[in-house]
């Protein structure tokens, strides 16, 4: 095990877990991928399945640590080695996704830093235009694998395709690698894995963000150039993934959409790219909180979470994210609206009483005039 300063990693730790009830958990889920691997559903779906077990930390890189946490000059995997070693039990979870729908994902993803524009304005750009930046930077975009090259640790020769994942335990750490084409599978393969039910609820999609009909019409057009498909064909990490079937069959699917060579941008002419499109970027939002669930282990949103919970069991779609501040202005609210209809109801009652009194006492002066 590594050995750390004691106090760069307490202070660190302490912004990774920002409050009391973070810290005194037992076990900690590092959802620590690639961006568009479908991350984020896993985070929601540990979060409403079982946040009163785990604490579910998700993070891309050193860069997203920094904006979330502040925390500097040290790594992801210093910080999973030093919660494990002061008796966490942790999991760190990565996805392997297919290579073309992932860098399609990836680009349309930080496409306002591609075009150094609005998404509002890229909507107007023409799908040739769109179509040719991304087969420039094709082959440059999308290729890492955090549990080969991020993680440090030793990985088996072979992907396990019996049990759809990868599972292997080091540094008293559990790491799991898990395929985005089993998604419908992930609940049985976490639940088993994990010793808890959890419950698959997908969650953020590019098809919600405004460029969505932009990005649905590329992907239904898309043609992949013969030679970046031949490229496709030798990657290694498809090539690791999936199965001698699988990949005939991915191959096949994109063989019957393809169309001659196109030009993509060298390893030096991406860089030039990659630097001036860095001194030319503007400054864009960066989505914090995107989840259903953002961790919240208040009552009101554990209420909403169990209510999420049991409609997703039954099999409805849910959209809806757990706010806390809404909620809490929304109880608020009904305790208000409760509060003023018991106002009304005791007026009202308090009516009928003077009402029925004042009935009594004309019946009794008519009584004594008879």
């Amino acid at each position: 095990m590594k050995n750390f300063d004691v106090k760069i990693m307490e202070d660190a730790n302490k912004k990774l877990l920002q409050n009391e009830s973070n810290r005194n958990a037992k076990n900690i889920v590092f959802i620590y991928t690639p961006i568009k691997v479908g991350s984020t559903t896993l985070v929601s779906s540990i979060r409403i399945s079982a946040i009163e077990h785990f604490v579910v930390l998700h993070i891309h890189d050193e860069a997203c640590l920094k904006v979330l946490t502040g925390i500097k000059d040290v790594s992801i995997n210093d910080l999973i080695l030093y919660n494990s070693s002061i008796g966490k039990k942790v999991y760190v979870i990565d996805v392997y996704r297919s290579p073309i729908e992932r860098k399609i994902s990836t680009f349309f993803e930080l496409i306002e830093f591609h075009f150094n524009n609005s998404e509002e304005e890229i909507n107007n750009y023409s799908m040739e235009k769109i179509k040719n930046r991304f087969n420039n930077l094709f082959l440059h975009i999308a290729n890492e694998d955090y549990i080969k090259e991020k993680y440090e640790i030793t990985v088996p020769e072979n992907f396990d395709f019996d049990k759809k994942c990868l599972y292997l335990q080091e540094n008293n750490v559990h790491y799991i690698k898990l395929r985005l084409k089993d998604s419908p599978l992930w609940g049985n393969i976490l639940t088993k894995l994990l010793g808890k039910e959890i419950i698959i609820i997908n969650d953020y999609e590019s098809s919600q963000k405004k460029i969505s009909n932009l990005y649905s019409n590329f992907k239904s057009s898309y043609k992949i150039p013969n030679n970046l498909l031949e490229d496709i064909k030798s990657d290694i990490n498809l090539n690791y993934y999936y199965n001698q079937e699988e990949r005939n069959n991915y191959i096949n699917e994109w063989t019957e959409k393809r169309e001659q060579d196109t030009i993509v941008f060298n390893i030096s002419e991406y860089d030039f790219y990659l630097k001036i499109s860095k001194q030319n970027r503007k400054e864009f939002n960066i989505m914090l909180n995107h989840y259903i669930d953002i961790g919240c282990r208040c009552k009101v949103c554990d209420k909403k979470r169990k209510e999420i919970l049991e409609r997703v069991k039954r099999g409805e779609h849910v959209n809806e994210k757990i706010n806390h501040n809404e909620l809490v202005l929304k109880n608020v609210e009904n305790i208000k609206r409760n509060l003023e209809k018991r106002l009304i109801e005791k007026k009202v009652f308090q009516k009928r009483i003077e009402s029925s009194q004042n009935n009594k006492k004309m019946n009794m002066r008519i009584i004594k005039k008879v």
